[in-house]
């Protein structure tokens, strides 16, 4: 059962910060990820001795996953995401009612954030592979390891940078993709919500 209850002037002060540090914030994403992007896909092309160049990458991803984990709480704040307690919706309350896409844009913001960390664990994943890669070239690993396992495990290896190019190009697609959806809601609520 939905009991809207009546709210405090605070109440709606502690709405509008939020709905405004969120707008700031998913700019600052939408901005991060188009920074991002290129040098994603960059990464994913080289191969496997020229990525080492590239570890800056998942710093840079590492503060984006912090911006996005910001945006996304002043987004949940914003509409009280899980409180028992709920505003009434803009059509009931043309002050401070919650729209439909703000919940849309909590969840695109949820989403976006999985693949984020499944990045970073890709990349986290690959550099590993690259050190033992690197360890077995450098003969630090028994004789019996390179010369029997080795060839068998280097192909597999060349198989894998090739499917991480591949991987990292669909996800940057499909992230750009998203964020012309996520970006047409932020317009509607740019556009609508005016907390005075």
């Amino acid at each position: 059962m939905n009991i809207f209850l009546p709210h405090s002037d605070y109440t709606i002060k502690n709405r509008a910060f939020n709905c405004r540090m969120r707008n700031r914030y998913y700019e600052e994403v939408y901005y991060a990820f188009r920074s991002l992007e290129q040098r994603l896909k960059n990464y994913a092309k080289q191969d496997s001795d020229n990525r080492t160049r590239f570890y800056t990458i998942e710093e840079e991803i590492k503060r984006y996953e912090q911006i996005l984990e910001k945006c996304l709480e002043y987004a949940q704040a914003a509409i009280f995401f899980g409180k028992a307690g709920k505003v009434q919706p803009f059509s009931k309350d043309r002050r401070a009612g919650i729209l439909q896409e703000e919940f849309f844009l909590v969840y695109f913001l949820q989403e976006l954030l999985a693949t984020t960390r499944y990045i970073i664990s890709r990349i986290e994943t690959d550099t590993l592979l690259r050190e033992m890669e690197q360890r077995a070239r450098n003969g630090q690993t028994s004789t019996e390891h390179v010369s029997g396992f080795w060839r068998n495990l280097q192909q597999n290896l060349e198989i894998l940078n090739k499917t991480t190019a591949h991987e990292f190009s669909d996800l940057c697609e499909h992230i750009h993709e998203r964020f012309q959806t996520g970006n047409s809601v932020f317009g509607t609520l740019q556009e609508l919500q005016h907390f005075y």
